[in-house]
């Protein structure tokens, strides 16, 4: 009787759980070893973000006699920098670009075409190759430098265009705007005496491919002007009826807009209120576009308003 209450037992056991089994012979109950499992693979971990995707950057705007444009100096995280031109008007089809301890471009200022290192060691001068020769030469060349410098170290100085030969341009070098909009507040052209009483503003917001929003908000003008003009010119003055000279593009990469078929018009109410927007590019970023002259129109042509981009 107690042989068929344990031989029961261990059937129910066995029945129950399959962690536990009888041992031959002896008619113990044991516990069963778990068989383990195979392993979960391992998530793998997210890679971390770089320290910085911002790097620290500084642009001049060159201009000279012919030669016109813009110079950024982007920072990488070995302590180098890349430098990198967008010029138009070189006369040679190679020249060089430079970082200078100068601080001005007025020759009678802190003007200094010494290399500005603070590594003697280092590099900061680059050769410029141009696309073709003359008023119609762009260059879009770019180099590394490593001077040894800082942004900090590198703010305020000068960066010199030369043909090869002699500086045909300067800037100097300040830190890159975030937001690259310039406003013109408006008022009369010099040496208008008519009626009309321009005053507003005029807000040009640039993107990432130097295309804009140009946008208007002008009082004082003629009434039901359709289709009038108002452009960006050549000129950087509201001086003198000569100064803001004539439409500002650049014809090595696009064709003059500032037309009523490129769309650089304005439309105002009975009253001379013009407000409103257009997109263009004048194939020149922001850096290129500041302190260049905005000119208002009549139907005509006649030149009534001008203000500065700033």
């Amino acid at each position: 009787m107690k042989l068929l209450t344990i031989s029961l037992l261990t059937t129910a056991l066995l029945s129950v759980s399959p962690a536990f089994a009888q041992n031959e012979g002896t008619g113990k109950v044991r516990r069963l070893r778990k068989t383990k499992g195979a392993k979960a693979p391992k998530t793998p971990k997210t890679p971390k973000s770089p320290k910085s995707m911002t790097p620290d950057s500084l642009v001049a705007l060159v201009q000279g006699s012919d030669v016109f444009g813009s110079v950024a100096v982007r920072s990488s995280l070995d302590g180098s920098a890349l430098l990198s031109i967008d010029i138009t008007g070189l006369a040679t089809s190679t020249g060089q670009a430079m970082i200078t301890k100068g601080k001005s471009c007025d020759p009678a200022g802190d003007y200094d075409e010494t290399p500005h290192l603070c590594d003697e060691s280092g590099s900061v001068i680059g050769d410029i190759e141009t696309l073709s020769e003359g008023e119609r030469s762009v260059s879009k060349s770019a180099f590394r430098i490593a001077n040894g410098c800082s942004k900090a170290e590198n703010m305020g100085k000068t960066v010199i265009i030369t043909d090869g030969t002699s500086s045909v341009a300067c800037g100097v070098l300040g830190d890159e705007v975030a937001q690259k909009v310039l406003v013109a507040d408006m008022g009369s052209y010099p040496g208008y005496d008519g009626s009309l009483t321009p005053n507003g503003k005029v807000t040009v917001a640039f993107n990432d491919d130097d295309t804009f929003t140009f946008a208007y908000d002008v009082m004082g003008l003629k009434g039901d002007c359709m289709g009038c003009g108002i452009h960006i010119h050549a000129g950087t003055s509201c001086a003198t009826a000569d100064d803001p000279k004539g439409h500002g593009w650049n014809s090595v990469v696009v064709q003059d807009l500032w037309t009523t078929a490129g769309g650089a018009t304005y439309k105002s109410d009975s009253t001379g209120h013009a407000n409103g927007y257009f997109s263009l590019t004048n194939g020149y970023g922001y850096e290129a576009n500041v302190h260049h002259a905005v000119v208002i129109h009549t139907e005509g042509g006649a030149r009534v308003g001008c203000g500065i981009l700033m």
